[in-house]
């Protein structure tokens, strides 16, 4: 027979995890993740970009996608196609984050979420309206040259 203190560190794994996987499964296919390894060679996923090597990626079957690989693996998505559809996924992220209570972001020492603060929330939801006016509008002719 277990002890009170195994039965209860199994009962908060058990928990854990099925609150971990619940997320996942609720997740929409579309929701955009950043990707970085840090100086310590560590792997790192966020909403929003660590650092400036950071990848964009989505959800899609639950597999994380690198967008650029995707769409030159297929080959058959437009430019423009592929612009919409950034624009649809950065409209639907900043509707997610104006709809949710709270905005979370990971800690590593912790190994937690935490709540992010008044400045970050404000960041990320900078960030997001960014990224609906850069995909959203249609690049300068000086864009499109470069």
């Amino acid at each position: 027979m277990k002890s009170l203190t195994g039965q209860i560190v199994s009962l908060s794994l058990i928990v854990s995890l099925s609150i971990f996987f619940t997320g996942f499964a609720f997740a929409e296919k579309n929701t955009e993740i950043y990707k970085w390894t840090d100086k310590d060679g560590r792997v790192h996923y966020a909403a929003r970009p660590g650092d400036d090597s950071a990848k964009k990626m989505h959800l899609g079957s639950r597999i994380f996608h690198d967008q650029k690989k995707t769409s030159q693996k297929t080959g058959t998505m437009k430019k423009d196609d592929e612009r919409a559809k950034l624009c649809q996924d950065s409209k639907d992220t900043l509707a997610k984050y104006k709809k949710a209570p709270f905005l979370y972001r990971y800690d590593d020492e912790l190994k937690q979420k935490v709540r992010l603060t008044d400045a970050e929330n404000k960041e990320t939801f900078l960030q997001a309206e960014k990224d609906v006016s850069y995909w959203c509008n249609p690049p300068q002719e000086s864009e499109s040259k470069k």
